[in-house]
């Protein structure tokens, strides 16, 4: 399965990157996100559940980021699974400034599908797959605008007159330097969002029913419901 498509962030590419780099963030723009916690550099593992028909389950993965390129480009490699299915999947994320100073992001990725997932049908996981990214992309544009820093007003000082210098103090004997400190491991970061903080995948149903009715089986599906329908009422006058 691949997918592909952009989006318009109404913010600096320099926010929009920290935010895609900001493990508090990421973990309240990925629709069904429970926990999400950084085991190294680059390198998350997290816990998502979602809750329809053929994909409902909880999801545990690993993603590592990739050719690094700050503040424009990387690549995502990612494992999940969970108990109907695994994904394989490699993505990427690219940061364009635009004329009127807000930010093009294109994303796009190819995954492998595995399991009980495989037998839902591409065409519906391409489906919710759109949704899920295109919620998330919302949910990103909002944590970035409450995370935007308050330009204070600097307030004007009077100029201060020179004070008179002060005479040259004797030099001190030189102290000797300081033991250079250890190399410490980088700081395992977690976090686990709360019921009511999670973000839901609320659109997930109509996205997934709105590539079914233009599937030639929905379609289809469509036309002998509007058949059955017809003549039901045709019975009843």
């Amino acid at each position: 399965m691949k997918i592909s498509g952009t989006a318009t962030i109404n913010a600096p590419q320099t926010q929009v990157w920290a935010a895609l780099n900001d493990i508090d963030v990421l973990a309240r723009v990925v629709p069904g996100c429970e926990k999400l916690e950084q085991i190294g550099e680059n390198q998350f593992e997290g816990v998502v559940k979602l809750g329809m028909a053929g994909i409902k389950g909880v999801y545990s993965g690993k993603i590592r980021l990739e050719d690094v390129d700050a503040p424009r480009y990387y690549k995502l490699v990612a494992a999940g699974k969970g108990s109907n299915g695994v994904v394989d999947a490699v993505g990427t994320v690219e940061l364009e400034t635009l004329p009127d100073g807000k930010t093009l992001l294109k994303y796009g990725g190819e995954a492998q599908i595995g399991g009980m997932l495989a037998s839902v049908g591409q065409r519906l996981i391409e489906g919710a797959a759109r949704q899920l990214i295109g919620q998330a992309i919302k949910a990103l544009e909002a944590q970035i605008a409450q995370r935007a820093p308050v330009v204070a007003e600097v307030a004007e000082v009077p100029a201060v007159a020179d004070a008179p210098a002060a005479p040259d103090a004797p030099a001190a004997p030189d102290a000797p330097a300081a033991p250079a400190a250890p190399v410490s491991e980088p700081v395992r970061r977690s976090v686990v969002l709360s019921e009511s903080e999670q973000l839901k995948p609320e659109t997930l149903v109509a996205g997934l029913v709105g590539e079914w009715l233009n599937s030639t089986a929905g379609k289809v599906a469509l036309v002998v419901i509007g058949a059955v329908i017809g003549y039901l009422l045709g019975r009843g006058r």
